[in-house]
């Protein structure tokens, strides 16, 4: 059983003062509040989120940048930890931030996949067979045992790309959504993208598309500076979510100064 508990969880950020900190109590139409204390900013990325998932939900998250989405995601794979309130998390979780992080040019495409097998704590025994998965998806052949500073963009893409093959986890956390450049590539990472998502006994993906949403999620949380505005079906909640990203469009951000922490 796999679960995700959150209750009135807080995560902020702090910067220390420098200079004149005035202009930062400016309200923009972007990013979490800033609060002005003695010697730091402090970005209040999450306040008093309360949020439960189990076995079986397919939730997406949905707001503007600086939301609070990222670091929500950051959070549920244990990246993050809470300044106030308190998370459990049941199941083995598997991130899916950014496939291509941690690639070293000097190594090959083989080695560098050998060290993200082990970075996903694939058994030692079943790696050879898995490298060899991920040498065949991505169709790079002899480039496979050559350094991937020698590879092009769209050659380290498809490398990229086919490391979705060793993605193992019952709780699946995904920012935005991942999508091969290539053509020839793509129907296999759909099809791999499928088998990843009917895997994970739960699913918590960030996405501005309508589409992959409604195709993969059943519930949306709508988070509006670092703040839970609506949860809800999606064709509930993203219609709703539409509007008010065209009414905001019209309307000038004010100039409110920001809180100052007691």
């Amino acid at each position: 059983m796999a679960k995700i508990e959150i209750e009135n969880v807080s995560v902020s950020y702090f910067l220390r003062k420098q200079g004149d900190v005035s202009k930062s109590i400016e309200r923009g139409a972007v990013g979490a509040q800033i609060l002005i204390g003695q010697r730091y900013l402090e970005i209040a990325a999450l306040r008093n989120i309360s949020l439960s998932l189990k076995d079986g939900d397919r939730v997406g998250l949905i707001g503007i940048n600086g939301s609070g989405k990222s670091t929500l995601l950051k959070l549920c794979a244990g990246a993050l930890a809470a300044h106030a309130g308190r998370i459990t998390i049941e199941g083995r979780v598997s991130p899916q931030f950014a496939l291509g992080s941690g690639m070293k040019a000097s190594l090959t495409g083989r080695q560098n996949t050998e060290l993200k097998c082990l970075y996903m704590r694939i058994p030692q025994r079943s790696i050879a067979r898995h490298v060899e998965d991920v040498k065949q998806l991505s169709g790079l052949g002899g480039y496979f045992e050559l350094p991937i500073q020698a590879y092009s963009a769209g050659m380290r893409s498809r490398l990229v790309m086919s490391l979705l093959r060793l993605v193992r986890g019952e709780i699946l956390v995904m920012d935005e959504w991942v999508n091969a450049a290539d053509p020839s590539l793509s129907a296999a990472i759909g099809g791999l993208q499928a088998q990843l998502i009917e895997r994970a006994k739960i699913l918590l993906l960030a996405s501005h598309s309508r589409r992959v949403l409604e195709e993969w999620v059943e519930t949306i949380v709508w988070l509006d500076q670092g703040e839970i505005r609506v949860q809800g079906k999606v064709g509930d909640v993203y219609p709703e979510y539409q509007e008010w990203m065209k009414q905001r469009k019209t309307v000038k951000p004010s100039n409110d100064a920001a809180a100052k922490p007691n």
